[in-house]
């Protein structure tokens, strides 16, 4: 250590150098590396055997149940209203706000937002809106699944743009206003 004027110092702290030890990590997950200690977790479409092959279906039909029952998420905004906006990501942020003017404007509109798309929040569509409407921002990918869980018991409207641009309140009301006025016409 230099000290002032060029004088030499000694360091009075002492330093203890440790060798670190690697940490032991269970990697019965990894799909190879197991000097055949184990079965390989390799998942092959090519089952030769049909009974390994029908067993294999078994199994995961049964996780993706138990995965389909257990890990839905979801929130929903004014659950009894009339039009249901379902809307995921950024632009569920947009919907939320024209749901709040659209309640404002006297509307009945509510939000639907998909936490998880996978498994598709299913339970949510128990009770069933009037008319449901999906915000967005690709070509409509949800409509399919939340057609499917409406099963013709509602229409299914779709508002979405692609390329990067985000919707704007504004359309999102409109397109409700407009989705209003059919049920008000119809009813």
């Amino acid at each position: 250590m230099v000290l002032a004027d060029g004088i030499l110092g000694q360091m009075m702290e002492s330093l203890n150098l440790s060798t670190p030890q690697p940490k032991v990590i269970d990697k019965g997950w990894a799909t190879t590396g197991t000097d055949n200690i184990r079965e390989h977790n390799i998942i092959n479409s090519l089952y030769i055997k049909t009974d390994e092959s029908e067993q294999l279906n078994l199994r995961l039909q049964s996780k993706y149940e138990k995965i389909k029952q257990t890990e839905q998420r979801y929130e929903i905004t004014n659950p009894d209203a009339d039009i249901m906006l379902v809307a995921f990501g950024i632009t569920s942020r947009i919907a939320k706000q024209a749901v709040e003017e659209a309640t404002s404007a006297g509307l009945s509109v509510g939000l639907l937002r998909p936490q998880t798309v996978w498994p598709f929040p299913s339970k949510a569509f128990e009770k069933i809106a009037k008319a449901y409407l999906t915000v967005e921002l690709n070509s409509g990918q949800m409509i399919e699944d939340v057609k499917l869980e409406v099963n013709g018991r509602a229409p299914v409207h779709f508002l979405g743009k692609m390329g990067g641009a985000v919707l704007s309140v504004d359309e999102i009301l409109s397109k409700i206003k407009e989705i209003a006025g059919g049920i008000n016409n119809a009813g």
